[in-house]
């Protein structure tokens, strides 16, 4: 069964007869064809090339496509990212805000015309018209904290939620426009969507922080997606979320990930409750390792414990650039013999 069709026995509520696997691949993609990652950041052509090219190694069974993903807002709205000749990834050190005023003279990018957005959602676009049939392409956009963070840098943005919240919350609420424009974009195009929130993830925010200030732009923001007629958005959280995870169900999200750290018996009765996808996954770092003994022990563990939810999906993180194609497919196999 391709990615679809499983998806499609997912949705009935019944346990699939094999287990999804999805990978997340961005910068890795450069890799398998012999390019940096800064390089494929910068063409559309290479992107599509490099996304199809693991879809043909790997068959995962669903590709979210991005590069330096927490860039590319950022990048429309002005900030200047710096592309390494080297594998490292593109980067910005840029901090754009600093007064509300600051917030006051930026207006939302343009998607189809502004940096290198247009060059996803066209790289998006291509790669769903090539394989679209068989597996589900997502885009990705950056979650209103995150987005905020990156703007205002991270320490800052933290004290001004507790000294200057009012503050705080309008540059969320900037942030959300910002995501909201972009993931208009890809809807119009019929292609999926990953909102990617990673700096929510304790130790980084408290959980009664992570509610009282952060969770209602979440829900404002996938609601407006859904507004636009996207029915399923998932939001990706990397790190041990489960002590927000009450929380993040609240969004209206319609899949979640239970990283290596997380408690996978707890997520797996909040997901089932709320009958949301978990995308269970083992550390990136074994898989780039490449021992097979490591694997087989970390994969045996994540499928013992979610094997029985009909939302499980078996996954390993972001692949790293270094990680050798040959381990992801280890893993997959792997993962294949349990069915």
């Amino acid at each position: 069964m391709n990615g679809k069709e499983l998806f499609s026995v997912m949705a009935k509520g019944e346990i699939p007869p094999v287990i999804p696997f999805i990978q997340t691949i961005f910068e890795h993609s450069a890799k398998v064809i012999g390019k940096t990652p800064s390089e494929i950041a910068q063409d559309e052509d290479l992107i599509v090339e490099s996304q199809l090219a693991c879809y043909e190694i790997y068959r995962h069974d669903l590709i979210s496509i991005g590069v330096d993903i927490y860039n590319v807002e950022y990048e429309a709205l002005g900030a200047k990212v710096h592309f390494p000749v080297n594998e490292e990834l593109p980067s910005t050190n840029e901090t754009m805000i600093s007064s509300i005023e600051d917030i006051e003279k930026l207006k939302v990018p343009d998607p189809e015309k502004d940096a290198r957005m247009p060059m996803f959602l066209n790289a998006v676009q291509r790669v769903n018209e090539k394989v679209g049939n068989e597996v589900i392409v997502n885009g990705t956009v950056v979650g209103p904290f995150t987005l905020a963070a990156i703007m205002r840098g991270f320490e800052n943005f933290v004290m001004d939620l507790v000294m200057e919240p009012e503050f705080a919350y309008k540059l969320m609420e900037f942030a959300n426009k910002v995501s909201l424009a972009f993931a208009k974009s890809f809807i119009k195009r019929g292609v999926g969507l990953s909102i990617n929130e990673s700096w929510i993830a304790p130790p980084l925010l408290s959980p009664a922080f992570y509610e009282e200030n952060v969770v209602g732009y979440e829900q404002t923001l996938i609601q407006g997606i859904k507004k636009l007629g996207q029915k399923n958005v998932a939001l990706i959280s990397g790190g041990n979320t489960t002590d927000i995870l009450d929380d993040m169900v609240t969004t209206g999200t319609s899949l979640l990930l239970a990283d290596s750290e997380c408690d996978r018996h707890y997520y797996k009765k909040v997901c089932a409750k709320n009958n949301i996808l978990m995308r269970a996954s083992i550390a990136s770092k074994i898989v780039e390792d490449g021992d097979e003994e490591k694997m087989k022990a970390a994969a045996k563990e994540v499928i013992m414990d979610c094997r029985d939810y009909s939302g499980f999906i078996f996954g390993c993180g972001i692949v790293s650039y270094d990680t050798k194609p040959e381990n992801v497919i280890k893993l997959k196999s792997i993962v294949r013999s349990y069915d």
